[in-house]
């Protein structure tokens, strides 16, 4: 599949799709409880767990009933584009963010941009395959987010563990931009 330049290139924006959700979705309770104050205290489990509520809202009303209508009216190679955008100025934004509410537009964008990606990201990937070969091409991609779910956490917690919680924030903005930047350039 990586020997097809169509399809693995799909399929290398698939695995940067995956190393930066699992960056944010491993590291994000940790960097908040540093970063984010409620109440006079560090943000906990409950605050963490709100943010992630949030953002559960948030995919919902898009992959629920919202997909339909982005790809009548853009189609999934343009969606594909914005997810990394959204995502890569989501990341950017949590890097220098310290307020709660500019913390809930970081997040929205983090999610809009991954609730639209993903679907057409595997969209373009599936209809790309040899229909003899999908089964397998699919295989391949939950390969690549297993790999990205085992590495990107160990990145994630060094990166906060050490107090470089802007830097774990820029790290998803690259892996992002990587993405983005692989989309425009194989237009």
């Amino acid at each position: 599949s990586f020997k097809d330049k169509r399809l693995a290139a799909l399929l290398w924006q698939f695995f940067i799709f995956a190393f930066a959700f699992s960056t944010f979705f491993s590291g994000f309770a940790l960097f908040a409880e540093r970063r984010f104050v409620h109440d006079g205290l560090a943000f906990g489990t409950t605050e963490v767990a709100y943010v992630f509520a949030f953002s559960g809202l948030i995919g919902i009303l898009i992959q629920g009933g919202g997909m339909g209508p982005l790809i009548k009216a853009f189609g999934e190679s343009r969606l594909v584009q914005m997810g990394f955008a959204t995502m890569t100025l989501g990341f950017l934004m949590l890097a220098g963010v310290q307020g709660i509410p500019y913390l809930l537009i970081a997040v929205a964008l983090l999610t809009f941009g991954s609730a639209i990606l993903r679907p057409s990201l595997t969209a373009l990937i599936t209809t790309r395959a040899a229909r003899h070969r999908q089964g397998m091409v699919i295989g391949l991609m939950q390969s690549l987010m297993s790999i990205a779910q085992i590495v990107a956490p160990v990145i994630a917690g060094f990166l906060i563990q050490t107090q470089y919680l802007s830097t774990w924030a820029i790290a998803g903005t690259v892996f992002c931009a990587i993405g983005w930047a692989l989309v425009i350039m194989l237009k």
